[in-house]
C-alpha cells in the first residue's frame, strides 16, 4: 500500500498508509495525519487519490510545502512521484508507492533547522486563541461555601456562648 514516511527531528519515521479517501495534514488532532509540530499549520495540506496516483495539494499553510525544495501554491495540485520528499513547514516526509522502495532516495541528515524571527507579526483578525484547549474556568462550589458559612456562625455562636457565661459568672 502506498505510504507517506513522516521523518521526525529525532531520525525516527512514522508510516503513514495512504487510504482511498482525502487525507488531511495538520496540527489538528482531527486530520487523518496528525502532526506535532509548531511549523505546522492547523490544517496544512492534503493528498487526494485520482486514477492511481496521489495529488499534493497545500491548503494555504503559513509555512508552507514544498517537494524536493520547490514551494507549492497554495491552490496548485502536485502529482506525487516516487521517492519525492516532501516538507510540511519544518517537517520532512517521503513518498512512498507500493513495490517503489528503489526508487526512492533518502532523506538528507544534516538539514538546517534554523528558525529566524519574523520581520513583522501581525495577529489575524480571527485570531483568538492559540491552545487546542478550551479556557479552564474556575467554579464556585456553592455547597462547600455554606458549610463553611454554617461552621464560622457555629463557632461565633459558640464564643458569644462562652463569653456570655463568663460575665455570668463575674457578676
Amino acid at each position: 500500500m502506498p505510504k507517506l514516511q513522516i521523518v521526525r527531528h529525532d531520525g525516527s519515521q512514522i508510516d503513514h498508509e495512504l487510504t482511498e479517501e482525502t487525507l488531511t495534514i495538520g496540527r489538528a488532532p482531527d486530520n487523518v495525519f496528525p502532526i506535532d509540530d509548531v511549523s505546522v499549520s492547523s490544517y496544512h495540506a492534503q493528498i487526494v487519490p485520482s486514477d492511481g496516483e496521489f495529488i499534493l495539494r497545500d491548503l494555504g499553510s503559513t509555512n508552507g510545502t514544498s517537494v524536493n525544495g520547490a514551494e507549492l501554491a497554495p491552490v496548485t495540485d502536485h502529482t506525487l512521484k516516487p521517492g519525492e520528499r516532501v516538507r510540511f513547514g519544518h517537517v520532512d516526509a517521503i513518498f512512498d508507492p507500493e513495490n517503489a522502495a528503489e526508487g526512492a532516495q533518502a532523506l538528507p541528515t544534516n538539514v538546517d533547522r534554523s528558525i529566524a524571527p519574523a520581520a513583522k507579526s501581525i495577529k489575524p483578525s480571527n485570531f483568538m486563541n492559540a491552545s487546542p484547549f478550551e479556557k479552564r474556568v474556575a467554579k464556585k462550589d456553592k455547597v462547600g461555601i455554606a458549610i463553611m458559612a454554617v461552621g464560622i456562625l457555629a463557632t461565633l455562636a459558640a464564643l458569644a456562648v462562652l463569653f456570655l457565661a463568663t460575665q455570668l459568672k463575674v457578676s
